[in-house]
């Protein structure tokens, strides 16, 4: 596994542990292709206080145009937008 990799692994993991910990969802297993919009959040103010998560967990500035169904659709769509912002 190179470094990215694992990085990469490592914002997954840390990304659905905060997911599944704030926002439990019976009935329904978190895999990275899970549609957060459709199938975890309860409501809006689940993607605000995942923004703010992010924010503070990796060091990544969102804008209100970062904040669409593109970068929300699921885990492995976050992980692409936080590995892209925080690459060297």
């Amino acid at each position: 596994m190179n470094p990215a990799e694992s990085n990469d692994r490592q914002i997954f993991d840390r990304l659905r542990q905060y997911l599944e910990d704030e926002f439990p969802n019976q009935g329904v297993e978190l895999a990275g292709d899970t549609r957060l919009l459709d199938e975890w959040f309860v409501d809006s103010m689940g993607i605000i206080e995942t923004v703010i998560f992010i924010e503070r967990e990796f060091g990544v500035a969102m804008t209100r145009a970062d904040i669409n169904g593109e970068t929300f659709q699921d885990i492995n769509s976050l992980v692409a937008f936080i590995g892209a912002r925080t690459a060297d």
